[in-house]
């Protein structure tokens, strides 16, 4: 399916890769328990720069149900409402399965009225005008493929981004770096990134980011001073997509929290989850799920979700668990 990112001005607005829906559809996301789940990065950030996700989200095939009413691509281009079989880890397979674990991602709105591919309409409470589309890309790069037929492999960094009119130049996507823990009171440097449609990348200048007391030089540089336990950091620009934030723990905690550093989506079957070093929150989903909380001496937050599942944690860590049917501690 042609997406927005191949530039094409349209005449017919069918060939951008999204359009809003009107109607709050409640989407039915199923799973094949064949298939094995991959895990990489999601982030969907709305036209207001409103991050409404971000995180790592495991996928694998699903089906979506299309809606008679999205008429997002003009009269008369609403879905059948069937479901539409997405057999392969794509974009599209991603988005649905952190929507089943994310509520801001849902409901999810596509139509299937074109042979060519699904049209994604409408991601949680953010839908797009007949003007404008979801704009995605994958590892920096615009995709010129739908999000059914954008293959995600695993470790990628997939974005969805709202643009509210193609007329619109397409903007600079942004990346921050900065340490995962910081002295109070003492000044430390993150970098940003400016990455273009076709994945070129040069320092980010004059880019604000939070706790930084001037933006950012020619080298993409800022210096920032922490005085809060935990702080989210993030790069932004008038004319670009914000960045990913980054959560920056002061040593003023003994410990960082549970689940600050970042969120980790399961499916809705059995998935194999491992936790990082980091202190992750952890939404495992639906299906007979395993999950191995062992590394590192960060404390976990983990929510096993519906289905029989067993946790495997190490002892004496400070990790907080719920709906977990089995817990095997490790020393």
């Amino acid at each position: 399916m042609p997406t927005p990112q191949s530039r094409v001005r349209p005449a017919v607005p069918a060939l951008l890769g999204a359009c809003a829906l009107a109607l709050a559809l409640a989407s039915t996301v199923t799973a094949s328990a064949e298939a094995r789940s991959t895990a990489a990065d999601i982030r969907v950030v709305d036209a207001g720069a409103r991050t409404l996700a971000e995180g790592t989200q495991l996928t694998g095939p699903v089906s979506l149900r299309t809606s008679r009413k999205a008429s997002c691509f003009g009269p008369g281009t609403g879905g059948s409402g069937e479901k539409a079989a997405i057999p392969a880890a794509s974009a599209l397979a991603q988005l649905a399965n952190a929507a089943a674990v994310d509520r801001d991602l849902s409901p999810i709105g596509i139509t299937d009225y074109f042979d060519f591919g699904l049209g994604v309409c409408r991601i949680g409470r953010a839908v797009a005008p007949r003007s404008g589309y979801w704009y995605l890309k994958v590892n920096h790069r615009a995709s010129f493929a739908g999000a059914d037929q954008t293959t995600v492999h695993r470790g990628d960094e997939i974005l969805w981004y709202l643009i509210t009119d193609y007329e619109d130049p397409i903007p600079a996507e942004l990346e921050l770096q900065a340490p995962a823990r910081a002295e109070p009171g003492v000044p430390f440097e993150v970098r940003v990134t400016s990455y273009a449609d076709d994945g070129a990348a040069s320092p980010a200048a004059g880019a604000t980011v939070t706790g930084a007391a001037a933006p950012t030089d020619a080298q993409g540089r800022a210096t920032v001073t922490l005085d809060a336990r935990v702080a989210d950091l993030r790069a932004t620009r008038p004319d670009a997509i914000p960045s990913d934030v980054e959560a920056v723990c002061t040593t003023r905690l003994s410990r960082c929290p549970a689940g600050y550093e970042a969120t980790v989506g399961g499916t809705g079957r059995g998935d194999r989850i491992t936790a990082g070093r980091g202190a992750e929150r952890i939404l495992a989903g639906a299906g007979r799920d395993a999950v191995d909380a062992r590394k590192g001496r960060a404390p976990d937050s983990i929510n096993c979700g519906p289905g029989r599942d067993r946790l495997t944690v190490a002892r004496g860590t400070a990790s907080r668990w719920r709906s977990c049917e089995r817990v095997r501690f490790h020393r």
